[in-house]
């Protein structure tokens, strides 16, 4: 948080996993309001890294029960924190034709859940799942929903995995952003400064958009050379394009 500060960035996006759930609620989202304070750098969003494989788990009848709590408690420590965009990865390792009835009745629930909380839950589009892989699937997905809190956050790179175009995945999806991932493309020899940024921009702040946008950016140094250089060359590039 000291580093993200340092380098001019506005908050940071901690991930939680399977080893954090425990931690989860108000009195650990007090702790991270602290250190907030501390360090300038609050936490706005963050993801829910045991999402993925969710309609696998919700086949059991006693999941839900269970998976609701940790989404409860997930959106309690990020509104204790400060923060308001939670981000749920939509990967599975299979794709299944009960999944939509499945995410859509528990995503429904937990999006009143987290309205309680004044948090927004925002699918990401992974490329290698099994089940509703880009970002017009996930748009879809939010759209059977039904609920004005749960979205897209839409990613500028993934969909280039799967030959989609970012620009018109963005056109697309741009009613539902809650928040948006930029990064470079490495497979593809892309740099950040290469990324269509100003065109997805415009397109949703357009589309009513006020939101935020999040840096996804491996360090560019080998292992034991790492710096924050690459952080602070992004940043660069998105205030030059309007961010």
């Amino acid at each position: 948080m000291v580093a993200l500060k340092s380098a001019g960035f506005d908050f940071i996006e901690p991930a939680w996993r399977e080893d954090d759930l425990a931690r989860l609620g108000p009195e650990f989202g007090g702790e991270l309001r602290k250190l907030a304070e501390r360090t300038g750098c609050p936490v706005r969003s963050a993801i829910l890294g045991t999402f993925p494989n969710l309609g696998l788990r919700l086949r059991d009848q006693a999941a839900p029960r269970a998976e609701s709590d940790v989404f409860a408690r997930a959106c309690d420590t990020l509104a204790a924190a400060g923060g308001d965009v939670l981000l749920l990865p939509n990967w599975s390792q299979e794709g299944a034709a009960d999944f939509d009835d499945l995410y859509t009745a528990f995503l429904r629930e937990a999006g009143e859940r987290a309205g309680q909380s004044g948090v927004k839950l925002a699918i990401e589009h992974i490329p290698a799942s099994k089940y509703r892989n880009t970002a017009v699937q996930v748009f879809e997905l939010a759209e059977r929903v039904g609920r004005e809190n749960v979205g897209v956050y839409y990613d500028i790179v993934n969909g280039l995995y799967i030959g989609d175009d970012p620009v018109a995945s963005a056109r697309t999806v741009a009613p539902r952003v809650l928040q948006f991932h930029v990064k470079d493309y490495r497979p593809g020899n892309r740099s950040l400064e290469s990324m269509p940024l100003r065109e997805v921009k415009d397109l949703f702040e357009a589309a009513g958009f006020r939101g935020r946008v999040a840096t996804e950016i491996d360090p560019i140094e080998g292992p034991g050379r790492q710096t924050n250089a690459h952080l602070v060359a992004a940043l660069a590039t998105l205030r030059q394009n309007g961010y």
